[in-house]
C-alpha cells in the first residue's frame, strides 16, 4: 500500500510528540494529526480520515475505548491501535469489543509500535501474546462453540505463529512458505473453527488447548 496516514492521540504531549517524531522518520508513514482528548480523537478521525489511529485509554474527558467505538462507527475503514500503560484484562476486552485492531503496552519498543501501525493498516490484528493470554484467562472451554473440524499440522503451525502476534508475511518467513499459501491456510483455519477473525481463531486455539502462551511479558 501507499503512505500510511496516522493520527496520534495521547494526553501526554511529550509522549505524543516523541511518538510522532519517531513515526515520521519512516518513509511509508505520515503523521497527519495529534490530539489529547476523546473529542480530539473523534473529530480528527472524521476530518483527517487517517488509516490508523494510535490511541491511549485514559484521557481527561473520557476513555479511549469510547473514542475507538465512535471512530469505528463513523469510519469503519480506520484501524485503531490502543497504545497504553493499562494492561487490565477488562480494559483490553472492552477495546477489542469496541473494534480495536491492536492493543500494545507503552513498554513496547518503537520498532514494535511501527510494526503495529503497518500491520493495522493491512487489517492485521496485533495484541502482545501475554496480553492475549490475560484476555482469555477464565474462559471456560464449555463456553466455546460446538465441535470444529480438526486442523492439519500445517494449519496448527500457522495458528501458533498468529498467536505470537505475527502478521502473514512474518508467518510466511518463519514457516518458509509463500504469503499466498499463508493466506489460504488462514482462510481454512477461520472456516474450520467457524470464526471471523484471526483473534477469534487464536482464542479458540487457546480454549482447545492447542496453543499455550505466557501470561507475563518476556524479560
Amino acid at each position: 500500500m501507499g503512505i500510511i496516514r496516522v493520527l496520534v492521540v495521547d494526553d501526554h504531549a511529550v509522549f505524543s510528540d516523541a511518538l510522532a517524531t519517531i513515526l515520521g522518520t519512516e518513509s511509508d508513514i505520515q503523521v497527519v494529526g495529534k490530539g489529547g482528548t476523546v473529542r480530539d480523537a473523534i473529530d480528527a478521525a472524521r476530518a483527517l480520515q487517517p488509516d490508523v489511529v494510535l490511541l491511549d485509554v485514559h484521557m481527561p474527558d473520557g476513555s479511549g475505548v469510547e473514542a475507538a467505538a465512535a471512530i469505528k462507527k463513523h469510519r469503519p475503514q480506520t484501524q485503531v491501535v490502543v497504545l497504553t500503560s493499562d494492561e487490565e484484562e477488562s480494559v483490553l476486552r472492552s477495546a477489542v469489543q469496541a473494534g480495536a485492531t491492536g492493543y500494545l503496552s507503552k513498554h513496547e519498543s518503537a520498532a514494535q509500535v511501527i510494526q503495529a501501525v503497518r500491520s493495522a493498516a493491512q487489517g492485521e490484528a496485533l495484541i502482545a501474546p501475554y496480553m492475549l493470554a490475560r484476555l482469555l484467562q477464565g474462559m471456560r472451554k464449555q463456553d466455546a462453540p460446538g465441535p470444529v473440524t480438526p486442523l492439519t499440522l500445517r494449519e496448527l503451525a500457522v495458528l501458533r505463529e498468529l498467536s505470537l502476534g505475527h502478521d502473514n508475511e512474518a508467518v510466511a518467513r518463519t514457516l518458509k512458505m509463500s504469503p499466498n499459501t499463508v493466506r489460504t491456510h488462514v482462510q481454512n483455519i477461520l472456516s474450520k473453527l467457524k470464526v471471523h477473525s484471526k483473534l477469534e481463531a487464536v482464542s479458540r486455539g487457546i480454549r482447545e488447548g492447542w496453543i499455550r502462551i505466557p501470561v507475563e511479558p518476556a524479560a
